[in-house]
């Protein structure tokens, strides 16, 4: 990372004297503090719950490597979280960071190389969204059904309809359940992935368990691989194919 920092500070001319990556990054740390607001009684306060915070890319290149830099090497929202903690000023439970890169300096930039927008909303009341039918067709490999409509939170993929303990206990049931012969149903773990609705995004996620291997989804032309560390999952779209090993499941919602 050290490398990469100092060849940016190669391509990051015109910039001033002070605005390297590191320097910007204290910087906007520096702005945000100075928003505090002392209210008395050793009271302070952080009137604002959105932050975007601009930085100047005026080359593709520039933005490509300025958007490396702030994936992998900043923490925007926790280390501004961490700066009021040090002012004794409470952190906004609904605290937003975001970052935008912009391709001219307008006025706000002024002689910085960076300026953040503040601002304060309520949040409206989240009215949750209507949870679709998940339908499921299978397309490569033999299930136990060939078409599944599936109308539940939480909704689980793999071999057999029911995976026992060593002791004959049923520990789950799958509601898309592979069979268990076939040289393609092999490849589909027990335990291969789950799809859980998420009420506040309106939207199916799928998610691989930690013993599958071979999670993606095949999408426009485009493949995308589930991993088993991420706790979230992929967000499923109609008409996504979901491989499971070497089976194929196509989604669709209705």
């Amino acid at each position: 990372m050290s490398d990469f920092l100092g060849k940016m500070r190669d391509w990051l001319k015109p910039w001033m004297k002070g605005t390297s990556p590191l320097e910007v990054r204290r910087a906007i740390l520096d702005d945000v503090e100075s928003r505090v607001i002392a209210v008395g009684g050793g009271k302070r306060l952080f009137p604002f719950n959105r932050l975007r915070v601009h930085l100047l890319a005026p080359e593709p290149r520039v933005r490509t490597e300025l958007e490396a830099v702030v994936r992998e090497g900043w923490n925007l929202k926790e280390e501004i979280a961490a700066r009021l903690r040090e002012r004794d000023c409470p952190v906004p439970p609904d605290l937003a960071v975001e970052v935008a890169f912009d391709e001219a300096a307008g006025p706000a930039f002024g002689e910085r190389r960076f300026w953040v927008e503040y601002a304060k909303t309520e949040d409206a009341p989240k009215v949750a969204a209507a949870r679709p039918t998940l339908e499921v067709t299978v397309l490569k490999g033999t299930a136990t059904q060939r078409v599944y409509e599936l109308d539940g939170e939480r909704l689980y993929l793999g071999r057999l309809d029911e995976v026992v303990d060593a002791e004959g206990r049923v520990r789950r049931r799958n509601d898309v359940a592979f069979r268990e012969e076939g040289e393609i149903n092999q490849t589909v773990s027990r335990e291969h992935a789950r799809i859980a609705w998420d009420g506040a995004t309106g939207g199916y996620w799928l998610r691989a368990e930690q013993n599958a291997s071979g999670t993606r989804i095949y999408r426009g032309g485009k493949t995308i691989d589930v991993s088993a560390h991420d706790r979230r999952g992929v967000r499923l779209q109609p008409g996504d194919e979901v491989h499971l090993g070497r089976a194929v499941v196509k989604v669709g919602f209705r």
